[in-house]
């Protein structure tokens, strides 16, 4: 039997991945981007036609959001040079950041039209089956958060908490005490200020649900509930890219190599799980 790969690649928290991440979709706190829904498709019980249905709507997904990579990657490099910069030079970020966003929103809205066909294609039980995954997922992440397996071939333990690979990074980065805490500090403020906007993510997604449930797709919709977060999203990337930035600067010359060569290792392997989007196997 084909099975269907995950549409949407879930995020993990890693030192690698502080200069990595572009900082425009950095698990802003009252945005999370569009629904993960490949998980609860499997329990679903597709049917064959459905199966060659979604996947077919996935492939044609993936084709038009690989007509932005270009434009992803300039921006991308443009922030991550900024970064990397001795200076901060916040009018040029700020810049960045919005172009950052303005891609981020049309590939996002892509992905929402797709899921909204996707839900299309499912019968009334399915789409009741649907809805109770959809609610049971948010129930468990409010459990905290579970290890998350790992692909990465450098990895002896395909189980690592994020606590573990943390601690494997900082090793390789032979990090002094007074960087440890900086980074330390710099997490926990970014978890303090997510757990206070709980409210306001849960709001957003039950707003999200209910337009990619919708029979017909109304793009005022979204792009209305994209306005109500703009603001709040922005500053958030802004001060995740100051806190990249001091960051960067606190680490030695040989340390930013390390880093660096560390970033470099984690895009190719997440380039390879972009170029396997949409695909099936046995």
């Amino acid at each position: 039997m084909r099975t269907l790969k995950s549409l949407f690649t879930p995020i993990t928290v890693s030192l690698a991945f502080l200069l990595a991440q572009p900082v425009a979709i950095a698990k802003p706190p009252a945005h999370n981007g569009p629904l993960h829904i490949h998980p609860i498709l499997k329990q679903l019980d597709l049917t064959d036609a459905q199966r060659q249905d979604i996947r077919l709507l996935i492939k044609q997904n993936r084709t038009t959001k690989d007509t932005y990579q270009p434009d992803q990657e300039s921006t991308r490099e443009s922030i991550r040079n900024l970064i990397q910069n001795d200076v901060w030079a916040q009018g040029d970020i700020s810049s960045a950041i919005q172009a950052e966003q303005h891609l981020q929103n049309q590939l996002r809205w892509l992905d929402i039209k797709t899921q909204q066909q996707i839900w299309l294609t499912l019968d009334d039980a399915q789409r009741v089956k649907f809805l109770a995954e959809l609610d049971a997922e948010q129930e468990e992440k409010g459990h905290g958060p579970k290890p998350q397996q790992s692909n990465s071939r450098d990895n002896s333990n395909p189980m690592m908490s994020v606590a573990q690979r943390q601690a494997e990074h900082f090793a390789a980065l032979n990090l002094t005490e007074e960087q440890q805490t900086l980074f330390t500090t710099q997490r926990s403020a970014e978890k303090a200020d997510k757990e206070a906007n709980k409210s306001a993510r849960e709001a957003f997604r039950a707003q999200l649900i209910s337009i990619v449930t919708s029979e017909s797709l109304n793009e005022a919709s979204w792009t209305a509930l994209q306005a109500e977060t703009e603001a709040q999203r922005f500053e958030h990337a802004l001060t995740r890219a100051k806190n990249q930035h001091t960051f960067w600067n606190a680490l030695t010359s040989e340390q930013q190599s390390t880093l660096q060569e560390m970033m470099e290792s984690r895009q190719k392997r997440e380039s390879k799980k972009r170029n396997s989007f949409g695909r099936a196997d046995r």
